[in-house]
């Protein structure tokens, strides 16, 4: 049986700001805790995405997993300077957080299936952000099918809509 997941968010990630510099430190860490807590994620597994909201879209900066809890892992150390480094370069947008986990009150995600997941998640960012901070599972197929998957942008062809309709993409 396939584990069946849900997208949550985008939350937004406060930060503080010393003139034009952004940050995330220690008391805005606390707040996004709460914020996820209040929405049942803090203590569920899956895969995180670190975002910047710029205009009417998104782009992905890191893509991580959590095998223990979101609470323990999408802020840690390690994230919060590859978070911080994006948002200090003034790159602009809104720091924002997407999550992939089990819907309802289900936690737990098999570590097998939260790796593959992360490794796709991690291809399909890189596809949308070359600059993508991730360095394990970053290796990006040397092949794609213009229109459907990694292919180059723009509007698809009737061909490539009716292949990916079909394809379920």
């Amino acid at each position: 049986m396939a584990t069946a997941l849900k997208v949550y968010g985008p939350f937004e990630v406060p930060c503080a700001k010393n003139g034009a510099t952004k940050f995330i430190d220690r008391p805005h860490k606390r707040l996004f805790l709460e914020k996820i807590a209040t929405e049942n994620l803090s203590k569920k597994q899956g895969c995180y995405i670190f975002a910047l909201r710029a205009g009417r879209g998104f782009c992905p900066w890191y893509v991580g997993k959590a095998t223990k809890t979101m609470h323990q892992e999408c802020l840690g150390t390690y994230q919060m300077h590859q978070y911080n480094a994006v948002i200090a370069k003034s790159h602009k947008g809104s720091p924002v957080m997407f999550f992939v986990s089990p819907e309802g009150t289900k936690k737990k995600v098999p570590k097998a299936i939260c790796a593959e997941m992360e490794a796709a998640l991690i291809q399909a960012a890189l596809s949308e952000n070359p600059h993508l901070r991730n360095v394990q599972r970053a290796k990006v197929p040397a092949w794609g099918i213009d229109g459907v998957l990694r292919g180059r942008h723009g509007k698809p062809t009737e061909r490539e809509s009716a292949f990916r309709k079909m394809m379920g993409f």
